[in-house]
């Protein structure tokens, strides 16, 4: 499967779901290096998608309620926390939200608490949490990943969800094979295991 065109496919459905119409998307700052290495400036721009917006600056833009937002974020505590805000305040006229990887039900139910104006259309999933860097080579963006022979506890976190969308995007269900020697190569295999377990509908 071509990692560069399963990601394309969700922008695609983002930009087609929220009908015709200019849009703005707003990003984080992970997901705007990932649509950057998708699309040129140019290109976006014929999904009908004329301003892009950082989800975590606080920019006050007046009089946009034409426009539709699509919101593409990864799916963190703090991102939940801005989107919250901004669904309190709108400063669009409608939301399209996707995340792009698995979403908590109870950062759902905030979600709908904070649509007060109910602005929002549509939540969904998209699992387009890596950088696609060639049709068969992706990046997680980590730089260092371990402290000594051991993972740090965040970067293991991160890897696990990046891992866990390349195969919801591509559609494939790992089996699962270690050196056992190996420390880090257990924890990560524990980890992703313990993943597909509680998310086996979505493989």
């Amino acid at each position: 499967m071509n990692l560069i065109t399963a990601l394309k496919f969700y922008v695609t459905r983002m930009t087609e779901e929220s009908g015709p119409g200019m849009k703005v998307l707003l990003m984080d700052k992970q997901t705007t290096s990932i649509v950057s290495l998708l699309y040129s400036q140019s290109e976006i721009f014929l999904k009908e998608v004329y301003l892009f917006e950082r989800i975590d600056t606080n920019v006050r833009n007046e009089g946009l309620k034409h426009l539709k937002c699509i919101v593409f974020i990864r799916p963190t505590k703090e991102n939940v926390e801005y989107l919250c805000n901004e669904l309190k305040y709108p400063k669009y006229g409608t939301y399209y939200i996707y995340f792009s990887n698995i979403i908590a039900k109870a950062d759902i139910k905030l979600l709908a608490e904070s649509d007060e104006q109910e602005v929002v259309r549509e939540i969904h999933e998209y699992y387009a949490d890596y950088l696609a860097i060639s049709p068969h080579l992706f990046s997680l963006g980590i730089n260092a990943c371990s402290q000594g022979l051991l993972w740090n506890p965040i970067h293991l976190h991160r890897t696990v969800l990046g891992l866990i969308s390349v195969l919801l995007s591509i559609k494939r269900c790992p089996y699962i094979r270690y050196q056992n020697s190996s420390e880090m190569a257990k924890r990560l295999a524990e980890k992703i295991r313990e993943v597909l377990s509680k998310e086996s509908n979505s493989f």
